[in-house]
């Protein structure tokens, strides 16, 4: 009973020394003699904490800093694009007909009026022989009724209708002439072929597409804005576009032309520029980058690193004297690492680049390094 006693009574002073441990931070080693001096923490396990980042009264924290300064921006419109040809259309007969001669390549170059399709032409051919016969035969009738006409011989009546028969024959001789032109398909503005779909042989209707037919040489640049934009895009003459195709150039068009109306889906307004691809290095259909230029302005600039984001806002801390001072900012643009503050700081400034993250206002710091200035 008495060894029961002992082992009870150690087990309390074991579990007791463990809640002190947990609950007060007692250390067991300096109680016991094996280790330095009793080391405890404030309830919660927490040390006092700073102001604002929370940082512990430790001195001087180590910093870097840089100093903001002005760089010139400009509100530029950035959208995304597509080249179209500045003209296009798909080559299609007006009547139905055989296809007897292609008389072209695939992705050819072609001049205006260039045959590019010829049809079967045997039955126009033949209407048009027989509408010159008749024409012939109409005159003729015509030229004796007016001799007769001229000595009183003829009607009137008769020499009317001579010169109408003359007149209906020769309608039917130019309308036989168009329908045997048409069979002829030829291309209406100087470009480029695609690649034709029909073989020589076939038997097409009218209005079937043939070969598609674009001019390259001018492009259109098509893209849209927001609505709230559309001041900055009147105010341009030019746009530059990158095209994902050509890494690393840079091309320039010229604004045409504007929609008159917004487009009421997607609040945007929609603007066309011409580029000149007399060089052939883009091609319709490839997406383009476009940038409008807006008008240049000087702004106040420190590295992104600089802004600390706070429940209340974006902060900034600059230095001065060995303290630094939290400051509430406004920022703006971003541009390659650096930020634009609308409001709140000045040029010269100095503001804490690297380890800001715990500062509070008014802390104690040291400069450990220095950059250059923002801009």
């Amino acid at each position: 009973m008495r060894a029961f006693a002992y082992l009870l009574v150690g087990i309390a002073v074991v579990a007791a020394a463990a809640f002190g441990v947990r609950h007060y931070g007692i250390d067991l080693a300096a109680l016991t003699g094996l280790g330095g001096p009793v080391k405890t923490e404030a309830a919660g396990g927490e040390a006092a904490k700073g102001q604002g980042g929370g940082r512990t009264n430790r001195g001087p924290a180590a910093v870097e800093t840089a100093q903001a300064s002005i760089s010139r921006l400009s509100d530029d419109v950035l959208a995304l694009g597509t080249l179209l040809s500045d003209e296009s259309v798909a080559i299609a007969p007006e009547t139905s007909g055989r296809v007897a001669k292609i008389l072209f390549e695939d992705g050819a170059k072609v001049a205006k009026g260039t045959p590019l399709f010829q049809f079967d032409s045997d039955l126009a051919q033949s209407d048009l022989a027989e509408a010159k016969a008749r024409l012939q035969l109409a005159e003729a009738s015509f030229a004796r009724n007016q001799k007769l006409r001229s000595s009183g011989n003829v009607a009137q009546s008769a020499y009317d209708e001579a010169l109408s028969a003359r007149d209906v024959a020769r309608a039917t001789v130019e309308a036989s002439q168009v329908r045997l032109d048409k069979l002829t398909i030829s291309a209406p503005f100087s470009g480029t072929l695609g690649f034709r779909t029909v073989s020589e042989g076939a038997y097409v209707t009218a209005g079937t597409a043939l070969v598609q037919l674009d001019k390259t040489d001018l492009l259109q640049v098509s893209f849209s804005v927001p609505e709230l934009q559309e001041k900055a895009v009147e105010a341009a003459k030019t746009v530059s576009f990158t095209a994902d195709a050509l890494p690393g150039e840079t091309f320039t068009a010229q604004i045409s032309a504007l929609n008159p109306a917004i487009d009421v889906n997607g609040r945007a307004l929609q603007v066309r520029a011409l580029f000149d691809n007399a060089q052939g290095k883009l091609r319709p259909g490839l997406l383009v980058r476009v940038t409008v230029k807006g008008p240049e302005r000087e702004a106040v600039m420190v590295p992104e690193s600089a802004i600390v984001q706070r429940a209340k806002g974006a902060m900034i801390y600059t230095f001065a004297d060995g303290t630094v001072t939290e400051v509430k900012v406004k920022l703006g643009k971003r541009v390659a690492g650096k930020v634009e503050v609308l409001d709140g700081l000045k040029a010269g400034d100095t503001v804490v680049t690297a380890g800001n993250a715990q500062l509070s206002n008014g802390a104690k710091v040291e400069v450990v390094a220095s950059a250059a200035a923002a801009g």
